[in-house]
């Protein structure tokens, strides 16, 4: 398994797009500058009024399949 870190900051009205699924997936750098595309389905249930906001923790298997999304805080 292996374990991916970043921070999202996105305001409601800039995620709003995606929830809405005009936009499908979401870019993001983790800790060590990787870029790491995401289907923005897996942000949804971290959605509040005022967008989506924390430190997130990805994991995958071994081939990259999605495991997990976390917040951590």
């Amino acid at each position: 398994m292996k374990k991916y870190y970043f921070n999202m900051a996105l305001s409601y009205e800039r995620y709003l797009p995606f929830y809405q699924g005009l936009v499908q997936t979401i870019q993001v750098k983790d800790s060590l500058n990787r870029r790491i595309d995401l289907p923005a389905e897996h942000f949804r249930s971290f959605v509040t009024r005022e967008g989506i906001y924390g430190k997130f923790e990805l994991s995958t298997d071994d081939y990259g399949k999605f495991i997990s999304l976390i917040r951590i805080n």
